[in-house]
């Protein structure tokens, strides 16, 4: 291998090695954010051997985590949350720690109504929500609907792309989405907890960390190297 190649290898490795500690860096960071979904670094090279990073969020499902807060909700399945963004364009997500805004509306935490709208009567009492999404409340002492919590489901969910705070945006890739969540359930109550694994993440950071120093070196060599015989020419 010549040194021009040497360097153009481990400065790609540099890079690489970047974007997989980057990765790592975010997905430590939402140790504790409900719904959460790692982002997941692959090294990949083509022919020309040079290391680059695919990059692709892991959507499998976290844990179900109880809560005892009737506003949180979790989705047992490979739904998604639907909530209206300020744009007018609808966010999808995994994360249903939800409330009641000022005018009794089912919001995320960022204020985003759920899509429906649900709304609820303040003067009413605590709301239920089905596994199926329907949403009741008991006013005047008679139960009521007030709404429906609709999930979404993508043909390819890791095709989505990651939009602010805890949304996502539907793309080419993921796909329209389709109504009804795919045969998920809702459960009332609960969060899904975040789908990262301390442990691995850290054995993933260390790693990453021991491939960065190396390349370095190696272009510091590399660079030597080529100074000294530039010198001699």
């Amino acid at each position: 291998m010549s040194l021009d190649s040497a360097l153009l290898t481990a400065a790609a490795s540099l890079t690489a090695q970047g974007e997989v500690l980057g990765a790592t860096a975010d997905n430590i960071a939402n140790l504790y954010t409900p719904g959460y979904k790692r982002l997941e670094a692959t090294l990949v090279s083509g022919v020309t051997q040079i290391p680059e990073i695919f990059l692709r969020r892991d959507m499998s499902q976290g844990a179900i985590v109880p809560t005892g807060n009737p506003s949180d909700l979790a989705i047992n399945g490979t739904g998604f949350f639907q909530v209206t963004q300020p744009n007018g364009t609808v966010g999808f997500t995994r994360d249903g720690t939800f409330g009641v805004s000022a005018n009794a509306v089912m919001v995320d935490l960022n204020g985003n109504p759920v899509v429906g709208p649900i709304q609820a009567n303040p003067a009413g009492g605590p709301v239920t929500v089905s596994a199926t999404g329907v949403v009741s409340q008991t006013v005047n002492g008679t139960q009521q609907v007030i709404g429906q919590v609709e999930l979404a489901s993508f043909a390819n969910s890791g095709g989505l792309s990651a939009a602010s705070g805890d949304l996502f945006s539907q793309t080419g890739a993921s796909g329209q989405p389709v109504a009804g969540g795919d045969g998920s359930q809702i459960i009332q109550g609960a969060v899904e907890a975040p789908n990262v694994d301390l442990a691995q993440e850290l054995i993933t950071m260390i790693t990453a960390k021991a491939v960065y120093t190396a390349s370095a070196r190696v272009v510091t060599t590399a660079d030597s190297m080529e100074k000294t015989l530039l010198q001699i020419a």
